[in-house]
């Protein structure tokens, strides 16, 4: 890392308890001595105030730009934005949004590793300091989880930065492999974070059910499963791994999968209603990690720019969006280049442009059937319009098939009340981002949504995933469960095997979990992110290349290092 910012993030440490304690002393109260490390964690709000650090640098990263290099890069939606992330014009010279993720996780990692070290050893009772540095640790893993993700291997390291010479000696680590590094976060996990969050001190609870809607029990589980799902399917550069190791580390996935289970329960509408995975729905019963942000016109703002961006394109001049009315999402928008979905994630008519109700087979979509129905031909472009289908929308059923009830969040077609369908879905029959990511009210570029990192349905799917990866035909009931709430659980296949139960798992994923920031960190976890992102008819994806599954390591901190980090995969490519 930098020598200047790390030097900026340890005066920042320090500040923020500084700052702390400030807040804590009545006006008429004078510290005896400077606040420091030694003298600081003496209480649960003082060690809340240090650990409230460890979740600032998680805002800078899930910004518009994130959005777009984990899900727009892929098969579901495209930005014809000509930024970097969204073309693949990435190198180490060039790390687009690469370069925030990597120094605000290790930003983060910093805070963390400060805050569990001095909770560790700070004169509170072990019964009460233990779940406070737990809540560290499920934050550093949580770090980790984004830096193994985006880059693969990447440094280790859980000391606290406490002087310069430790500083340098960080600053020249090598990549540490990431299965490596997710098995010691794994581990960490397990044996330091979620025993001390128990039914005793009240946080062995829900994600949405968290005080404050800290991090803790959930998260933690949630990270120990998806560490162990990635272990047992990503194939590194330098180890490729064996069916026992595979076998072992999806076993060691069902661990916190089933506790999870046991906190959440049967995943149905009851429990938790489809409508409510809409991130204006804050800190839900499904929730198990969200991105927190609150929105005042004359207050403090905690906001994001993701919507901006997933809201379809704005006419200001007209107050449409892509033609289509909409009271509740107010009229200050920006035109930013919004997500269009791909073909095969919105795509309504056949290929042939024809009119063929009588096939519904030709219609190409991941969500069909669509309620949508042919309109009037247009000549001269040779193909039919479509619209919505209010009544066949209503009934939730269309050309004799039930209609996947996700449609309506997951990928924007119009407007379900009025009937208006976008421009682009009349047009051409493809959808923008769903009602899931818009906010109503929002101001210019800003938005108050939370944004959804995990949530139960994730961890239902990964455990389906798990189970057929070990041969065991439950997996089935945990996929059922994901598609009866959406309403369509008669119309799930029948498997003659595993390989194709995994096949489908591929593309429920998208269904239920497309647009929260996970779906090129799976199409990478299983190996396939460049044979998709090949078969996509898109100009944007010219300049793909396989280096690019992982972004590179930025050129300024391989320098930094002694060149001790590389990036050999971008020295062996070619360029487009």
């Amino acid at each position: 890392m930098e020598d200047r910012n790390m030097k900026k993030i340890l005066k920042n440490v320090m500040f923020a308890a500084v700052m702390s304690f400030a807040a804590a002393c009545s006006l008429k109260e004078e510290p005896t001595s400077f606040v420091n490390k030694h003298n600081f964690y003496q209480t649960v709000d003082q060690c809340h105030a240090v650990l409230n650090s460890c979740y600032a640098p998680l805002n800078s990263i899930y910004m518009a730009d994130f959005m777009i290099a984990t899900e727009a890069c892929t098969d579901l939606w495209f930005s014809n934005s000509s930024a970097g992330d969204a073309t693949l014009d990435v190198n180490p010279a060039k790390p687009q949004v690469g370069s925030k993720v990597w120094e605000n996780c290790y930003k983060g990692i910093m805070y963390c590793n400060e805050a569990i070290a001095n909770i560790d050893r700070s004169p509170l009772e072990m019964s009460v300091k233990r779940p406070l540095a737990a809540e560290g640790r499920v934050m550093r893993a949580m770090y980790y989880y984004l830096l193994t993700s985006m880059f693969g291997g990447v440094p280790y390291y859980t000391c606290m930065v406490d002087s310069y010479q430790v500083q340098d000696s960080i600053r020249v680590l090598p990549r540490t492999p990431a299965d490596t590094v997710r098995a010691r976060l794994y581990a960490d996990l397990r044996d330091n974070a979620i025993p001390y969050f128990t039914e005793e001190n009240g946080l062995k609870v829900r994600g949405g059910d968290a005080v404050n809607n800290r991090s803790g029990y959930a998260h933690g589980l949630m990270l120990m499963a998806k560490f162990a799902m990635w272990n047992a399917c990503s194939q590194e550069l330098d180890a490729p791994k064996d069916a026992a190791y595979c076998q072992k580390w999806f076993e060691n996935a069902l661990v916190p999968l089933n506790a999870l289970e046991e906190l959440y329960g049967e995943l149905n509408e009851s429990r938790y209603p489809l409508k409510e995975t809409q991130w204006r729905y804050k800190n839900t019963a499904e929730s198990i990690f969200e991105i927190q942000h609150a929105y005042s016109r004359d207050g403090v703002r905690y906001y994001g720019n993701v919507a901006a961006i997933m809201t379809p394109k704005y006419d200001r001049t007209k107050d449409l969006f892509d033609g289509v009315k909409f009271e509740e999402y107010g009229n200050t928008l920006p035109g930013w280049n919004s997500l269009k979905g791909h073909n095969a994630y919105a795509m309504f008519r056949p290929a042939s442009g024809k009119k063929e109700e009588e096939d519904p087979s030709k219609i190409n979509s991941l969500f069909a059937p669509l309620p949508l129905t042919y309109d009037k031909e247009n000549v001269f472009q040779n193909r039919y319009m479509t619209k919505l289908d209010l009544a066949a929308w209503e009934a939730k059923i269309i050309r004799g098939k039930a209609i996947d009830r996700r449609v309506e969040y997951v990928i924007g077609l119009g407007n379900y009340e009025t009937g208006e369908t976008f421009t682009s879905t009349r047009e051409w029959g493809v959808g923008w981002a769903g009602s899931k990511f818009w906010c109503p009210d929002m101001e210019n570029t800003y938005d108050s949504n939370n944004y959804r990192v995990f949530r139960y349905a994730d961890a239902v799917l990964m455990k389906a995933e798990a189970l057929a990866n070990l041969g065991d035909w439950k997996c089935k009931d945990y996929l059922l469960q994901v598609r009866d709430r959406a309403g369509v659980a008669s119309s799930t296949p029948e498997f003659a095997d595993f390989t194709s139960f995994l096949a489908y798992i591929r593309d429920e994923r998208a269904r239920e979990l497309g647009g929260e920031f996970m779906r090129k960190f799976d199409l990478v976890r299983w190996g396939i992110w460049y044979d998709v992102i090949e078969a996509v008819p898109h100009s944007n994806y010219d300049r793909a290349l396989p280096c690019h599954r992982y972004y590179p390591i930025p050129d300024k901190q391989c320098a930094l290092s002694g060149y001790n980090l590389t990036n050999p995969e971008y020295e062996t490519s070619e360029v487009k």
